[in-house]
């Protein structure tokens, strides 16, 4: 076998590592493809820091927590049926949706260097905006993606979907947190 049909079955092999190398592209793209849409910011003026940011935490946080979610749940899924695909996106969204927010604004913003009493501020008053609006894209996305999607691919479906909603998760970390009297 040669090197190069190494290389070209290592995707196959390390699934992790495919969503991981794909949300390391995708996250700073939609952190500098936000910016664009929000401020007109060039490539030249894009916060290059908060990108590497998302970059580091799509792909050494949410990746890893996202593919291991998908391997536990699909063990209590097994049958490939839409009534089966709208169950696990429910349950989903109920149970790693909340979990995925808060380690998202919880993460990133510890990656600012803000004191833990900012994180969990940021928390609190970014999470059920976010979440409403995440209850009305994931379900659909997520029973797409279990009903129609191989397993082995689901973790690059969900990249590539969760393309949008990363650029409004960008857009709703960008939003500033009110001050609050201590």
């Amino acid at each position: 076998m040669g090197a190069l049909t190494k290389i070209r079955h290592l995707p196959e092999q390390y699934p992790m590592v495919r969503g991981m190398v794909s949300y390391a592209i995708i996250w700073p793209t939609c952190s500098i493809t936000q910016e664009y849409l929000e401020r007109g910011t060039t490539i030249d003026q894009a916060d290059w820091a908060r990108a590497a940011r998302f970059g580091f935490f799509g792909a050494f946080c949410m990746s890893p927590v996202f593919y291991c979610w998908m391997k536990y749940t699909s063990r209590f899924f097994r049958k490939n049926c839409i009534v089966s695909a709208i169950k696990r996106a429910a349950i989903e969204q109920i149970t790693y949706g909340p979990l995925a927010l808060t380690y998202f604004y919880f993460g990133m913003s510890l990656l600012e260097m803000k004191p833990i009493s900012a994180c969990v501020t940021e928390v609190k008053e970014k999470f059920w905006p976010t979440y409403k609006t995440g209850v009305f894209y994931w379900p659909l996305v997520q029973t797409l993606n279990f009903y129609f999607i191989a397993e082995n691919n689901r973790i690059i479906f969900v990249s590539a979907a969760s393309f949008i909603w990363t650029v409004y998760l960008s857009h709703m970390k960008s939003k500033s947190v009110s001050e609050r009297p201590k």
